[in-house]
């Protein structure tokens, strides 16, 4: 990674966690305070990922990473959906006010909340719900450049299983600040550089894919 990528990426953060805060300012702690439809689509994102999680190994214990946390909506999903499970959870976002909002909240000692973008250590499961469909530029190349180097160290720090959502259609694009990614672009992509990957739709979401990257 050069010098102008570096460059790059630190303001591409420092324009995601304005963009975070005016958001949470006008809707406050709420599925429209982190640019969801509504509550319905974001629950919705959150079965797809654990029915598949639950496809691939039991979900009895378990130490997974949330990044992309928000105000801690796939915790108390977690704790309410698998209330049988043993599990050690963290949550990670780059904006400090919804980290303080998490740990104020959840007093919990199977949950932790950090201001950072990756994994602390090496957990079973990397989630990503949402994280990168907000582009806050409209150079594609970048975000995409963006979006892999967050991947890439997040594999590093993930024992079984990575996973993340995006939007997808033919052709990649940002547009009104979304991005779409191409669902074969991205799954070659992820084979190439990280391990065996699956993508899953839903009829519901015609619009989104699930990743599903396995070590």
């Amino acid at each position: 990674m050069n010098f102008f990528d570096e460059l790059s990426f630190s303001y591409l953060e420092y324009k995601i966690n304005n963009s975070y805060t005016n958001r949470l300012l006008k809707y406050g702690n709420s599925p429209e305070g982190l640019f969801w439809k509504n509550s319905f689509t974001q629950i919705h994102r959150f079965e797809l990922i654990i029915t598949a999680l639950n496809r691939y190994y039991n979900l009895k214990k378990f130490t997974i990473c949330d990044i992309g946390c928000g105000y801690g909506k796939l915790f108390e999903f977690l704790t309410d959906k698998l209330n049988k499970s043993t599990f050690q959870y963290q949550g990670c976002d780059l904006n400090g006010k919804l980290i303080d909002h998490c740990t104020k909240r959840f007093m919990n000692k199977n949950c932790k909340f950090y201001k950072n973008s990756l994994p602390k250590g090496i957990v079973d499961f990397s989630v990503m719900s949402g994280t990168f469909n907000l582009s806050v530029t409209d150079d594609i190349k970048i975000w995409e450049k963006y979006i892999l180097k967050n991947l890439t160290n997040i594999w590093k720090r993930t024992n079984k299983i990575m996973t993340f959502n995006l939007l997808h259609q033919n052709e990649k694009k940002i547009n009104q600040g979304l991005y779409y990614t191409n669902k074969n672009w991205i799954k070659n992509t992820c084979e190439q550089r990280f391990g065996q990957t699956e993508i899953i739709f839903s009829s519901i979401l015609p619009d989104d894919i699930l990743v599903i990257v396995k070590t």
